[in-house]
């Protein structure tokens, strides 16, 4: 191979965002890519000069390696998944492709393993996940994971002859703050919002940005409708408490409405669209107060 395919394949092999290493016949570490080091929290120098075995997380059975061992010092190419763990002390999982070098005698000289990381793939799902259903700026379940969420709850409610109910509530005058103070300090204001609406509801409710200053709440488990006209007014008092951001006091107020189940509708949306109309008659009167769908 001349010298310009020769750089050529070791920038490859450093730019691959799949872990390798290379050892020699003994297990000697000589060569790892940057991909490794990101992933095993080690520097190139602290891995080229010893053995594979640094990285083992005592998880595995010994059985594993003895066959591993096994297998490529019989000239083979071995894969299976491997229990490693960081510099960090953190455990990772990673599919892993060992493979026999030989030299012009047939004589293997070294192993390649190329690795691919489980885990990862796995937090990039979870990831996914994370952004598909809930909203990017406070955290909070975004409507599709809101809807979903509040039809089960409505399932488990007509088994068990229980009610539940669900608040739709809005950001009275929020475009004024965005054109006044800066969309920057707007969004500052959704996620302070967020956060007083999370602290001042039981775990068991659910809180959801719907979009721009909307949000929905559901509250399962319900016994009696008293339950959510206290729980309103602690919500409305608390958004009108000041908020400090970027050291200047912000005021809001917010407008609840709010709809029954079975009393206001049998499915999410039938009952998102009562508690929708429901907020805007309390914005009717003035905003900062909540109104039930019954009520109309």
């Amino acid at each position: 191979m001349i010298e310009q395919d020769q750089q050529l394949l070791v920038k490859a092999l450093e730019a691959t965002t799949n872990a390798i290493l290379i050892t020699d016949r003994s297990g000697c570490i000589v060569w790892v890519n940057a991909a490794l080091c990101r992933q095993s929290g080690y520097t190139h120098d602290e891995l080229v000069g010893q053995t594979p075995h640094m990285l083992h997380s005592g998880r595995q059975e010994m059985t594993s390696y003895q066959d591993l061992w096994q297998t490529i010092l019989a000239g083979q190419a071995w894969q299976g998944e491997l229990i490693e763990r960081r510099k960090d002390g953190c455990c990772y999982t990673v599919n892993q492709v060992i493979t026999p070098l030989f030299d012009d005698t047939g004589c293997i000289t070294h192993f390649v393993a190329i690795q691919h990381c489980l885990t990862m793939e796995d937090q990039e799902r979870a990831q996914m996940r994370q952004l598909a259903y809930h909203d990017g700026l406070t955290g909070l379940a975004n409507r599709m994971l809101f809807l979903d969420l509040a039809q089960q709850a409505i399932k488990h409610a007509a088994q068990h002859e229980q009610m539940l109910g669900l608040m739709f509530l809005d950001l009275d005058q929020f475009k004024q703050v965005n054109d006044r103070l800066s969309h920057a300090i707007g969004d500052k204001l959704l996620m302070a919002v967020a956060e007083r609406l999370e602290r001042s509801v039981r775990k068991t409710d659910i809180v959801a940005r719907l979009s721009g200053d909307e949000f929905a709440i559901l509250v399962t488990n319900l016994d009696q409708t008293e339950v959510l006209e206290s729980m309103a007014s602690q919500l409305v008092a608390s958004i009108d408490r000041p908020f400090m951001l970027n050291e200047q006091l912000v005021q809001t107020h917010i407008s609840i409405g709010i709809s029954l189940y079975p009393d206001d509708g049998l499915t999410a949306d039938v009952l998102l669209d009562r508690a929708d109309a429901a907020m805007y008659r309390a914005k009717a009167v003035g905003g900062g107060a909540y109104q039930f769908s019954a009520q109309g």
